[in-house]
């Protein structure tokens, strides 16, 4: 069953033809800066075809486990996915609509939180890099090799 992806396109902050693409990333990129003047980092396009009629499984297996990887390896927390933007080809048009509406849709759809996305396909950087969920003194001891030797 085809999932309607309506409310994700309304939230397009820009859209054309996807012949123009060159173009309309550079214009997007530009947009999306003054959209999120307030936040760390250049932003960034992440690039999707979107099938002919998308269904959750699409979303969530395929698009959503490499958009919350993608966003930690950029050091761009969910939920608000930092500078990241996703450019959507779909038919014969380009939207480019803030990674943060793909990432509540996929929540909203899971119904899991946040924190449970990033466990599940995240890598766990940008909690370390940022200073949350630290790991005790004791997990971050020098391992010993066998024979005891560090």
């Amino acid at each position: 069953m085809p999932l309607d992806l309506s409310p994700l396109w309304e939230q397009a902050f820009l859209e054309g033809e996807a012949r123009d693409a060159n173009r309309l990333l550079g214009e997007a990129r530009e947009a999306f800066a003054r959209l999120t003047a307030d936040q760390r980092g250049e932003p960034f396009s992440y690039e999707v075809i979107v099938p002919e009629a998308p269904g959750a499984d699409w979303l969530l297996e395929v698009l959503l486990p490499k958009l919350v990887y993608h966003c930690e390896t950029r050091r761009a927390p969910l939920p608000e996915c930092g500078a990241v933007f996703v450019s959507a080809f779909v038919g014969e048009r380009l939207l480019c609509v803030p990674a943060a509406a793909f990432v509540a849709l996929g929540r909203e759809l899971l119904g899991c939180s946040v924190e449970e996305l990033v466990e599940r396909f995240g890598t766990g950087e940008v909690r370390h890099a940022l200073g949350r969920d630290e790991d005790p003194p004791a997990a971050r001891a020098p391992k010993l090799l066998p024979g005891g030797e560090s």
